[in-house]
């Protein structure tokens, strides 16, 4: 890989935190909550860590912080240099005990020429489809923004996640 491509790399994905910073930062809960009080914006990070080479297990950060666990169901390699899809199921429980239920979904993970270090995005999103306390009432599905990277010889992935939740009966 040129250090062309990895300057680029690297000036994409910072790009990218950025503008996901900013979106968090203007469309934070409080303030949307004023706006309309049956949606919120949510915004925050994803530090997780293979167990084995079907499981993750970790945590969010920023409005939906918590645990998190990812079980990898099945592997479609890609083609022609394409993106590998991973057919993944969540787990995931907010700090304040709440469970979220999401839709199995598929993650993409596009080659960086470097081996093992791949990019990662859901490219539908992920939905969140329900759950208990709080999102017992979310109007499904809220699709969340999903992308990061994932190093697979270290054993680790960093996400960022964004997007709205509405919720009835409020």
């Amino acid at each position: 890989m040129t250090i062309r491509r990895i300057t680029y790399i690297r000036s994409m994905v910072l790009a990218g935190a950025l503008l996901g910073l900013g979106a968090w930062s203007a469309g934070h809960p409080a303030s949307a909550e004023a706006e309309d009080s049956h949606c919120v914006q949510v915004g925050g990070g994803i530090v997780t860590n293979f167990l084995d080479n079907t499981e993750t297990l970790g945590t969010a950060t920023g409005d939906l912080s918590g645990g998190l666990g990812v079980s990898v169901l099945r592997v479609t390699p890609g083609t022609g240099g394409g993106p590998t899809t991973y057919h993944v199921h969540h787990h995931w429980v907010t700090t304040t005990g709440d469970t979220l239920l999401f839709n199995d979904a598929d993650l993409s993970a596009f080659p960086t020429g470097v081996s093992g270090v791949v990019l990662a995005k859901y490219l539908k999103g992920v939905d969140l489809i329900g759950g208990t306390g709080r999102y017992a009432n979310v109007l499904s599905p809220a699709n969340l923004a999903v992308f990061g990277a994932v190093d697979l010889n270290q054993g680790q992935l960093t996400l960022r996640y964004s997007g709205t939740i509405c919720f009835s009966g409020e």
